[in-house]
C-alpha cells in the first residue's frame, strides 16, 4: 500500500525566536535543524521514496535539498504545501500575540469562529481544502508510488483531521515537531494514519 509521508522542516531562526514569519518572512535552518533533516533522511532509506513535494518556504526548501540529497531524489515545489498566510501577525512573537489578542492559535482551528478574519489569517478550512487536494491527486495520480511532502506545522494537521475527527482544542494541542514525520497508508484512495512525530529516539525525551 503506498504511502504519502508529510515532514515538517527542520528547526529554524523563527522556530527558536519564537516568531511568526509566515510565508514571505525568510528564516533559514538553524545547525540542529539541518542535523534533524539528515537524521530524518536516514529513516525515510528504509522506504522507497517515488517523489517529493515541498513547500515553496525557504526553510521547507533547505529541508528538501538535505534529504534529497542523502535519499538520491529530485524535489518539486507545490504551493498546496505552503505555511498559511499570517496576515497582520507576522513579525510578532507567540507570547506578544497571547499577550495582546489572547489566544488566537486555538481560535484558528475553530472554523465557526471569524475572529482572525480581521488579521488576514488564512482559514484552517482553507489550508484543509488545499492538503485534501494534494492527497486526492496522490491517490488518483500516484496509487502505487510513494510521495514525500516537506511542508510546515499546519499543513500536517490539515492532513491528519482529514482522517481523525479532531475538536479544535486537540488540533491546538497536537504538537508536530520539526523534522518528524507523519505517515498516511492509502488503499483504495482511503487513507489511515499509521504514525505521527517519528524522528531519532534521541529526541523524544527532550522534545
Amino acid at each position: 500500500m503506498p504511502l504519502v509521508i508529510f515532514m515538517r522542516h527542520g528547526q529554524a531562526e523563527n522556530n527558536v525566536n519564537r516568531m511568526l514569519v509566515g510565508r514571505h518572512l525568510e528564516s533559514h535552518l538553524t545547525e540542529y535543524g539541518r542535523q534533524q533533516a539528515a537524521d530524518a533522511a536516514k529513516h525515510l532509506k528504509g522506504v522507497q521514496v517515488d517523489k517529493v513535494l515541498v513547500s515553496p518556504v525557504i526553510r521547507a526548501v533547505e529541508t528538501a535539498e538535505i534529504v534529497c540529497d542523502e535519499i538520491g531524489a529530485e524535489y518539486e515545489i507545490d504551493e498546496r504545501l505552503y505555511e498559511i498566510e499570517l496576515g497582520k501577525l507576522v513579525g510578532m512573537n507567540f507570547e506578544e500575540v497571547v499577550t495582546k489578542y489572547g489566544n488566537l492559535f486555538l481560535k484558528f482551528y475553530d472554523e465557526h469562529d471569524p475572529v482572525l478574519d480581521s488579521f488576514g489569517v488564512e482559514p484552517f478550512s482553507k489550508v484543509r481544502m488545499r492538503v485534501t487536494s494534494l492527497l486526492e491527486e496522490a491517490a488518483d495520480k500516484h496509487s502505487d508510488r510513494n510521495v514525500l511532502c516537506v511542508t510546515h506545522l499546519d499543513p500536517i494537521k490539515a492532513a491528519i483531521s482529514t482522517i481523525l475527527e479532531l475538536k479544535p482544542e486537540a488540533l491546538y494541542r497536537w504538537h508536530i515537531r520539526n523534522a518528524a514525520l507523519t505517515v498516511l497508508k492509502q488503499q483504495d484512495k482511503i487513507y489511515s494514519l499509521s504514525a505521527v512525530n517519528v524522528m531519532s529516539m534521541h529526541r523524544y525525551p527532550n522534545e
